[in-house]
């Protein structure tokens, strides 16, 4: 029977929600295959994110726990990984695309020899052949990968699918580490949160500007938009380029991959690069004086105006909402 092995991901001792969403994809692919499925963990301390990963539908879980996984180390990530695939022994492996897997999972691909694809929306099987599909030319194009035969591993985007639900848990094995010596030492972490509000990448709300604020000075509006609704701050590339913000604060293409439940785009033309970040917000809602606007046509919500006289509109009107709740 082929086997299927789903590598999650843990953030903080925690199962992410994405890890759940990879199950998802993971089962749906067993289920045309006919195959078996498996579970993988790379942490320390992953203990509770063991826990809720086995209740996630697998038939075992393959834990690497160990101290030299925190600080993250490529090296580490790739050594426990393979341990896991010698003792697993996939026909098939999934994960999450985040920014770690981006990195150690191309020289997992190196050194088992396999076939890859990265940050796909959906993936499926048809005769021998792994199907990948994802955004390519900056989310313009829908590109189809075909995977024949070996191993074959592919990353998938945030909320490419719905997260599983959990039920009965599974087994759970330690899996025992090989010793590696890796050729980097993080020396130190510097923390990329900007501002007071919740991290941009796991916020369920999103307040985003971009150039139609008109200058630096505007950008209080976005500021306090996102301080109204306890939003985290989102910015396009260019206002990122002026400098009116850190990269830290990007979405799109070239900055992070976001899939909030409410985005409010705030003077965003809505160009592709910008929307190729966004394929996981769940409502769209664009502020923008030019009716025009590509923006409008992916948003479920939009209202034509200025966001110097909309924004402080809104702002006042969510301050009056919540103080009748209080």
């Amino acid at each position: 029977m082929p086997k299927i092995l789903v590598i999650g991901a843990i953030s903080e001792g925690n199962l992410t929600g994405t890890s759940l969403e990879a199950v998802t994809a993971t089962l749906e692919l067993a289920e045309a295959m006919g195959a078996e499925v498996f579970g993988g963990l790379i942490g320390d301390e992953c203990a509770r994110a063991a826990a809720r990963f086995a209740a996630a539908g697998l038939s075992e879980v393959f834990v690497a726990d160990h101290a030299r996984h925190a600080p993250y180390v490529a090296e580490f990530h790739v050594a426990a990984a393979q341990a896991i695939v010698r003792r697993c022994q996939p026909d098939v492996i999934l994960a999450p695309s985040t920014s770690e897997t981006s990195e150690w999972m191309p020289i997992l691909s190196g050194r088992l020899d396999a076939a890859m694809a990265s940050a796909c929306t959906r993936v499926g099987f048809e005769g021998d052949h792994l199907l990948a599909t994802r955004p390519v030319c900056g989310g313009a194009v829908q590109g189809e990968y075909v995977l024949k035969g070996g191993l074959r591993i592919v990353t998938l985007a945030p909320a490419a699918y719905e997260a599983a639900t959990l039920s009965e848990p599974c087994p759970i094995s330690l899996v025992e580490l090989p010793d590696v010596q890796a050729r980097v030492t993080v020396v130190e972490q510097l923390n990329d949160q900007v501002g007071s509000g919740p991290p941009l990448r796991t916020a369920r709300t999103v307040v985003s500007g971009g150039l139609g604020i008109g200058n630096r000075e505007n950008w209080s509006l976005i500021e306090d938009a996102a301080a109204a609704l306890g939003a985290a701050v989102g910015a396009t590339r260019a206002v990122v380029e002026l400098g009116w913000v850190p990269h830290a604060q990007q979405v799109g293409f070239s900055g992070q991959k976001i899939s909030p439940e409410l985005y409010l785009a705030v003077g965003i033309s809505g160009a592709v690069h910008h929307m190729a970040g966004l394929a996981g917000a769940k409502t769209i809602v664009a502020i923008n004086k030019d009716p025009e606007a590509s923006i409008f046509r992916t948003a479920h919500f939009g209202v034509v105006g200025d966001a110097k006289e909309v924004v402080p509109a809104f702002i006042a009107r969510v301050k009056e909402l919540r103080a009748q709740q209080a």
